[in-house]
């Protein structure tokens, strides 16, 4: 593997008495996409928050692009950088939520194109025409003057991908992206998902959708209690999961890891 351009260090995270995190490591290379699975309360909804520095860390290092994230060690341990330096490295670190976070006053161009002008400066033809192309990216250019009331969850969603990207993040972090979505409208997220990690962003996903995941990432990683217990190429660890509590937590969503009705993924194009 190449050089990590995403490095997490024994990465701690305690909750009061509660350890959510317990020395996770993980080295992602430019363009790689990695799935995260596990059950819920595992720690990868609170991995990809301090990876995007909205939680504080215990313990670790997280770097991106060779700068460390967040935090700096000194010798009195962790220190927090300062508010301005941790908007600016927010920046280059894409989220997307289960919910889908839109401002609810703004239309879907003007979601997408806030981020453009009030933090990059962008004018606002400029900041408009790309978000053009970004709804047009996610299959909404017809959208772009509906307010997120007017819109399926699925659309939602796929506003705030476009939101994200349109700060042409470093990395991209899915956070149980279609968790919230109706059935019908998940697959047309997950397109978007492929499409985004196919393009060679740095992706990791937290998701239960055990084939998309399949499909899509180069390596999976199973987490249960806090720490990373089986990782590997994705085929290997969906299809012929190497420990006892990954072959159980797929068994419970047998059918799902199994089913072939996805497998028009490829060809959703």
């Amino acid at each position: 593997m190449h050089e990590s351009f995403l490095q997490v260090t024994d990465l701690v995270k305690h909750y009061g008495s509660f350890t959510a995190l317990k020395g996770v490591s993980l080295a992602v290379a430019k363009g790689e996409a990695i799935a995260l699975i596990g059950p819920s309360g595992s720690g990868k909804s609170t991995l990809l928050r301090c990876i995007n520095v909205l939680e504080t860390i215990t313990a670790g290092s997280i770097r991106v692009d060779a700068s460390e994230i967040g935090y700096r060690a000194t010798g009195q341990g962790l220190k927090r950088l300062g508010e301005t330096t941790l908007a600016r490295q927010r920046e280059d670190i894409g989220m997307v939520f289960q919910s889908f976070n839109l401002f609810p006053h703004m239309s879907a161009l003007d979601n997408v194109t806030a981020g453009l002008r009030l933090v990059r400066g962008r004018d606002e033809a400029s900041a408009r025409q790309r978000g053009l192309e970004l709804l047009a990216r996610v299959g909404l250019a017809d959208k772009a003057g509906h307010f997120p009331r007017q819109l399926s969850g699925g659309q939602q969603q796929r506003v705030a991908i476009a939101r994200a990207l349109a700060m042409e993040p470093k990395v991209m972090l899915f956070d149980e992206p279609t968790s919230a979505l109706d059935p019908e409208t998940v697959q047309e997220v997950l397109n978007v998902i492929r499409d985004v990690s196919a393009s060679g962003m740095t992706t990791l996903i937290a998701t239960h959708e055990m084939e998309f995941a399949r499909r899509v990432s180069h390596r999976t990683l199973f987490m249960e209690a806090g720490q990373i217990v089986e990782h590997g190429p994705s085929e290997q660890v969906l299809g012929a999961p190497q420990t006892e509590r990954c072959r159980k937590f797929l068994k419970g969503l047998s059918g799902l890891a199994t089913s072939s009705n996805t497998e028009d993924l490829n060809h959703a194009h």
